[in-house]
C-alpha cells in the first residue's frame, strides 16, 4: 500500500512538470467523470419518465374501468323503471307477445326522442326448453342472475345488460338493454382523451355481412377497427409504428410517438372470451399535456448534459 501511494505521488508529480500531458490526463479524468455524470443523469430521468408513463397508464385504466362501471349503474337504473311498469310484466307474465313487443318498440322510440343515444332494450320469453337463445342470455335464465358486459352482435358491439324478470321468484322472461361500444368514445373525448376499440379477426364471423362488410380494416396482427367510427391518426398511428411499435405497447403497457401517448386493455366479452383490445390515448405533439411534459424533460436534460460536455472541453483547451 505504502508503495503504490509513493508511486501516485511520483506519477503525479512527473506528470506536472509535463504540463501538456499535466493537462491530457485531468481533460480524460473531468471527460470520464463527466460521462459517468452524463449517465447516471439520463438514467434517472428516463427512470423517471417510464414511472410516470406506467401511472398515466393506470390512471386510463381505471378510468376505463369507473366508466364501465357508471356504464353499468345507468343500465340498471333504466331496465329498473322498465320493470316497474305493471301493464308490460303483467303482458310478460301471460306470454302476451305481441303487447311487450309493442311496449318495447314505444319504449325504444322514446329513448331516440330524449337523447339517449343508440341504446335500445329488448325482450327474451321464457320457454321451456334448453339453449334457446346466445350463451349470455341462457345463463340468465340458467342463473337467474343478472350479466353485464360487452358482446359482439350480428349488428354491432354493445356493452349490454341483461335482466331476469322474476314474479314469485319464478322467471318469466330477460330483458336486455344495449349501447354501441363506441359511445364511450364521446366520454373520452370530453377529457380529451382519445379512445379506440380493435376487434379481433376471429370475432368478425359474428357480425352480419352488412355490419362488417366494407367497414372493417386490419391494423396489425389479425385486430381490425370499424373506421368510420374512430379517429383515424390515431389507429393510423399504430399502423405506422409496425409490429415493433405494436410491441412495445404490448410488452411496456404504453408507447410514446411524436403525436400521441397509447396505453391498452384486453377485452373480454360477457361469455369470458378475449375479443380484442381497448386502446386509449391523448394527443402530446404541441400540447400542455403532463405526457408531454415529462417528454420535453428527458429531451432537456441531455441536451443541457451535452451542452454542459462541450462547454468544459472548450474552456479546457
Amino acid at each position: 500500500m505504502f508503495s503504490f501511494i509513493k508511486f501516485l505521488q511520483g506519477f503525479l508529480q512527473k506528470v506536472k512538470r509535463n504540463k501538456g500531458l499535466w493537462f491530457t490526463t485531468l481533460a480524460v479524468l473531468s471527460i470520464f467523470g463527466i460521462g459517468i455524470s452524463l449517465y447516471i443523469l439520463i438514467s434517472m430521468t428516463k427512470n423517471v419518465s417510464k414511472e410516470v408513463y406506467v401511472n398515466i397508464s393506470q390512471t386510463y385504466t381505471k378510468s376505463l374501468k369507473n366508466r364501465l362501471v357508471s356504464e353499468e349503474e345507468t343500465l340498471k337504473k333504466i331496465l329498473l323503471t322498465v320493470k316497474n311498469d305493471n301493464t308490460l310484466i303483467n303482458d310478460i307474465s301471460t306470454n302476451n307477445l305481441q303487447n311487450v313487443n309493442t311496449k318495447i318498440q314505444s319504449y325504444n322510440e322514446n329513448f331516440k326522442k330524449s337523447n339517449f343515444g343508440e341504446l335500445t332494450i329488448g325482450f327474451y320469453p321464457v320457454i321451456n326448453q334448453v339453449n334457446q337463445y346466445r350463451n349470455s342470455v341462457n345463463s340468465v335464465i340458467e342463473r337467474k342472475v343478472l350479466n353485464f358486459g360487452i358482446e359482439v352482435l350480428p349488428d354491432g358491439i354493445f356493452i349490454l345488460l341483461l335482466e331476469p324478470v322474476l314474479q314469485d321468484d319464478n322467471l318469466i322472461g330477460v330483458l336486455e338493454i344495449k349501447e354501441p361500444l363506441y359511445s364511450l368514445k364521446d366520454d373520452f373525448s370530453k377529457d380529451d382523451s382519445i379512445f379506440l376499440f380493435l376487434l379481433e379477426q376471429k370475432m368478425l364471423n359474428k357480425l352480419s355481412i352488412e355490419a362488417r362488410k366494407d367497414k372493417y380494416r386490419e391494423i396489425i396482427d389479425e385486430l381490425n377497427v370499424e373506421e368510420e367510427r374512430y379517429n383515424g391518426a390515431f389507429f393510423g398511428k399504430i399502423v405506422e409504428g409496425g409490429r415493433e411499435g405494436y410491441k412495445e405497447l404490448i410488452d411496456n403497457g404504453y408507447y410514446v410517438d411524436n403525436q400521441f401517448f397509447k396505453t391498452y386493455k384486453k377485452v373480454s366479452d360477457i361469455n369470458g372470451n378475449v375479443i380484442g383490445i381497448i386502446v386509449l390515448g391523448e394527443v402530446v405533439e404541441g400540447s400542455g399535456a403532463f405526457v408531454n411534459i415529462v417528454d420535453n424533460m428527458t429531451k432537456t436534460v441531455t441536451t443541457v448534459a451535452l451542452g454542459l460536455v462541450i462547454s468544459i472541453l472548450l474552456f479546457m483547451f
